[in-house]
């Protein structure tokens, strides 16, 4: 996985805890890990169906 995807998804996570906090809305730690697992997740299914397509 490349340095950029790590990035993004470490940003917005960061980015989602920023908007929160300024809607004064409750963050706890363990959102943020499960925002990325989430973004690891997805980020997952994204490549197997890239491989899936480069096979075709």
């Amino acid at each position: 996985m490349k340095l950029e995807i790590w990035l993004g998804i470490v940003l917005s996570a960061i980015l989602a805890f920023g908007v929160a906090i300024f809607y004064e809305q409750p963050v706890h730690w363990f959102l943020f890990i499960i925002i990325l697992f989430i973004g690891l997740f997805i980020n997952t299914v994204i490549l197997i169906l890239k491989m899936q397509d480069d096979n075709t």
